[in-house]
């Protein structure tokens, strides 16, 4: 098969690979659709994690071509929720595979033709589900777990810091839940996609304080603040913004310290969300079936062949929010 490498600090590459042998317990996907996530990227601008054979991507949206087990019919359209975990330690036999103390080194390879995953990661997709929306599941499903997370109401305002993938997501996911959302983002293309997808407002962070923009909409200020961008003045904001009371969420992955005298003083509270759970993947999948906002925010979707260049122009600050490889064209 045909996949695409990572074999070093910004660096992919395009070539031949062995098939995978599904172990026990494994099902063989010819994968439709993988999306570039921004852990990826992380990945790929830091070389972390680098080395011969090793192929990322984890946003996966396939067909089964081959089920030893017999228990998936060959031709099933899945979505793939993304932990392997290691299945023996204490946080795996309970379910909680993010939390493993053991993970293999990559937990899927997505840019590839075909992957060998799990049976029990494999999530069934909607009748008429097109499936080059279903590679926004997990993404979507990270964003729907933050608001469940946040407890968020009907009515709410919430501020979403960073409108790339994550952030536009997580719009998307607000919404749905009957949020009031102001978003920023220092890009001005990005606002614009904001708008779209629903926020009522979309300001530039650097040239308009986000507290007074805030407090124009609501003079609690937001309920719900979520740090998407991942950068140290992201993380800042919106401890300094949220409203008294209120719900820090870290979307993002930011490194940097944040003064935290206003999250004392406003008695907030604060968590972070690693990924989806196979629910919340569910409710996205639905939700990309259903509605047409989730789905704008995949903005690009380019051949394996051109997978190189696409994670270089993400990078680089390109233009697009989600781009999405299609390994089979």
């Amino acid at each position: 098969m045909r996949a695409a490498f990572f074999p070093g600090y910004r660096t992919i590459t395009v070539g031949e690979a062995d098939m995978p042998q599904p172990v026990p317990g494994d099902v063989l996907l010819e994968v439709r659709y993988c999306g570039i996530c921004g852990s990826d990227l992380s990945l790929y601008k830091t070389g972390a994690l680098a080395g011969p054979g090793v192929i990322l991507g984890h946003e996966i949206s396939a067909v089964v071509h081959t089920d030893p087990a017999g228990e998936w019919e060959p031709g099933t359209p899945v979505a793939v929720y993304p932990y392997r975990g290691c299945g023996k330690c204490l946080w795996c036999r309970e379910g909680k595979h993010r939390a493993c103390v053991d993970p293999p080194d990559h937990q899927v390879s997505g840019f590839a033709e075909f992957v060998s995953v799990p049976a029990r990661t494999l999530v069934l997709l909607p009748d008429g589900l097109d499936p080059r929306l279903a590679a926004a599941a997990e993404p979507f499903g990270v964003a729907l777990r933050a608001v469940e997370v946040a407890q968020a109401r009907e009515g709410d305002l919430a501020y979403v810091s960073g409108l790339g993938s994550i952030g536009l997501f997580a719009v998307c996911a607000l919404r749905a839940a009957g949020c009031r959302v102001v978003g920023a983002d220092p890009r001005e293309d990005r606002r614009r996609f904001g708008e779209e997808v629903g926020c009522e407002r979309a300001i530039d962070p650097v040239a308009e304080d986000p507290i007074a923009a805030t407090l124009e909409v609501d003079p609690h200020g937001p309920r719900i603040a979520f740090e998407c961008a991942g950068v140290p003045d992201s993380l800042q904001q919106v401890f300094d913004t949220c409203g008294y009371e209120g719900v820090v969420g870290l979307l993002g992955i930011p490194v940097a310290p944040a003064f935290l005298l206003r999250m004392t003083l406003r008695e907030l509270r604060a968590f972070s969300v690693r990924g989806p759970t196979v629910d919340t993947m569910r409710q996205a999948l639905s939700l990309l079936r259903n509605q047409p906002e989730p789905g704008r925010v995949i903005t690009d979707v380019v051949p394996l062949d051109r997978t190189p260049e696409a994670f270089e122009a993400l990078a680089e600050g390109g233009s697009g929010v989600k781009v999405l490889v299609e390994p089979g064209s």
